[in-house]
């Protein structure tokens, strides 16, 4: 008998030796993860309960819940608000589906310009964009409002939700979601939708049950992204619904730490109830994308032959065209209008337009500075956090490791709270635990910001991204006798290269145009031109701040079109 046992013994051991370092490596990803993502929200949950003043012993207490809850009507209404404007991410991810589906499948006429287009919408900055709406649309003094009453068709109020829902639809949420989608449909191999009308299948069946169930995990990842955005925006909201009274989630909480004294436990609190909601949809989420993971790149690649169309799709590019021209180019022209204006939007006084404000931003001791700390901190935010992300993604979608489904979780946290509170929370951890005080003061705080914010865009959609990627791929590649890294380096993320690469712009541009997130780690030294924009709004310089909001433009379209280049390259590669 005991020869028989020793032989089991000795093989349940080597077994267990072998599992061993995937539940240690699970157990130290997920540590290192929550050190960015539970620590913060730590910080914000547990100050909900506490009621003692700023530097004072923490004190136990339900005020700001009761407030929250029970006591204040504006928070009531900011949650309302919230509530209403977040219809905004299932109607654009039809939208967006629809335009992706018409630039890559039906490929209608001038797609390329409208794709970049879209592309460079997502990466203007919203302060001044805002403002140049505000100039157009303004119930008294708006030009297009002017004329409309010369036409006695009454006037548009852009200071109401639809206006919110418009400016933020057509300069940001409509635009990325197209982002995100379109390089899914690139990477969708097309001969299924052939099989499909093969078989006697309409358009309409083809979409309907085989390419939006294949894209159903970026689908899922877009809406759930586009109902944390909306509760995340912040300069739209404050610039168009506070005049009005409208309150959201991220401009109540804003104004509960402006308040005098602030009123910060109601502000944790009210962060604390819709991290519950948002980690109820994070649940969701994982549950709805976890039954649908559908490779659609194969070993035989993957085919994007274009669906052929009648005349119609001259029909579909100039509604293109048409939304296009209304919605970025009229509010992209009042930037550089209002950067030339010597009263911003007062066009009846006399020698209305001057370069002045241009000498006076491009002469300043803090522009050349802070486009070096652009520049920097959106490279070292993209390219380090892309290595992040692509690395946590394969680990949620292709790996073994123990604790896949608590990081699924983990990397959604960083959105539960807008920019402002993540802001304090970091500042709090930097200067709390051992090693990472280095950090603040210089740019290392803001790339470390800026990857933790887009973090659970970056690990969704890059996980999605390998989803994709048939099994067979990665098992001939083993076969074959390479290595894991080797595998992961030089086919893995090749494959992938298409939606890392958007992810690489969305980054770069998300973190030179940050404002809220970043605010509170800013100092002189690592100012960048989004704050210093936001310093001269601030003060009462609109001209000045168009100015700037041009220059960001400016670097965001060139970055946007050599992104995009290579992504097109990249993806015909790979099919």
């Amino acid at each position: 008998m005991s020869s028989i046992t020793l032989p089991l013994a000795t093989t349940q051991q080597k077994a267990t030796w072998r599992a061993e370092p995937k539940r240690l490596a699970g157990i130290a990803i997920c540590a290192a993860v929550a050190l960015f993502t539970v620590v913060p929200m730590a910080f914000v949950i547990v100050n909900s309960f506490n009621v003692g003043a700023a530097g004072q012993p923490w004190t136990f207490g339900l005020s700001g819940w009761a407030d929250v809850l029970l006591g204040s009507a504006k928070t009531t209404a900011a949650l309302l608000y919230s509530l209403i404007l977040a219809v905004r991410a299932p109607l654009a991810v039809v939208l967006a589906f629809g335009i992706s589906w018409l630039l890559i499948r039906v490929q209608v006429p001038g797609r390329k310009v409208i794709e970049g287009m879209l592309w460079l919408a997502f990466f203007l900055p919203a302060l001044p964009i805002t403002l140049g709406w505000m100039v157009l649309l303004d119930p008294r003094n708006g030009l297009i409002n002017v004329g409309l009453r010369q036409l006695h068709l009454g006037a548009l109020d852009i200071y109401s939700v639809g206006g919110i829902l418009w400016v933020q639809m057509s300069i940001a949420t409509v635009p990325v979601m197209t982002m995100l989608l379109a390089p899914a449909f690139r990477m969708l191999d097309g001969s299924v939708e052939e099989a499909a009308r093969t078989c006697g299948a309409s358009t309409w069946q083809t979409l309907r049950r085989v390419t939006a169930p294949l894209l159903a995990p970026a689908i899922f990842t877009a809406v759930l992204a586009g109902l944390i955005r909306s509760l995340e925006a912040f300069e739209i909201e404050q610039l168009l619904g506070t005049p009005k009274g409208i309150y959201v989630y991220a401009t109540r909480i804003y104004d509960l730490i402006n308040f005098q004294p602030p009123q910060f436990p109601q502000a944790m609190a009210l962060s604390t109830f819709v991290l519950g909601v948002l980690l109820v949809l994070a649940l969701v989420y994982q549950r709805l994308v976890g039954q649908r993971r559908l490779a659609t790149v194969g070993a035989r690649g993957s085919t994007t032959r274009p669906l052929l169309s009648g005349r119609w799709r001259y029909a579909a590019s100039a509604a293109l065209f048409a939304y296009i021209a209304v919605g970025i180019v009229l509010p992209l022209c009042m930037l550089g209008v209002g950067s030339f204006m010597r009263l911003f939007g007062f066009f009846a006084i006399a020698a209305p337009f001057t370069p002045d404000h241009w000498r006076e931003v491009l002469s300043s001791a803090q522009f050349g500075s802070s486009l070096v700390n652009s520049i920097v901190l959106g490279l070292g935010a993209s390219l380090l956090g892309i290595l992040a992300y692509s690395g946590l993604g394969y680990v949620m979608s292709k790996s073994q490791l123990s604790g896949r489904k608590l990081l699924g979780v983990l990397v959604w946290l960083p959105w539960a709270i807008p920019g402002i509170l993540l802001g304090v929370a970091l500042l709090w951890l930097l200067l709390s635990i051992p090693g990472l005080g280095f950090l603040y003061g210089n740019l290392g705080a803001l790339i470390l910001a800026m990857i933790i914010k887009e973090l659970p865009l970056g690990v969704s959609f890059s996980a999605v991204a390998f989803t994709q990627i048939s099994a067979d791929l990665e098992s001939s590649a083993r076969a074959c006798g390479a290595s894991w890294l080797t595998t992961f380096r030089r086919i893995m993320l090749p494959l992938i290269a298409p939606a890392l690469v958007s992810l690489f712009a969305i980054t770069f541009i998300g973190a030179v145009r940050d404002i809220s997130t970043t605010i509170l780690l800013v100092t002189p030294a690592n100012r960048s031109l989004s704050q210093l924009m936001y310093q001269f709004a601030t003060a009462g310089r609109p001209e000045s701040a168009s100015a700037l909001g041009l220059i960001i433009a400016a670097l965001a379209m060139a970055v946007a079109l050599l992104v995009r280049r290579l992504g097109l390259s990249l993806s015909a590669e790979t099919a």
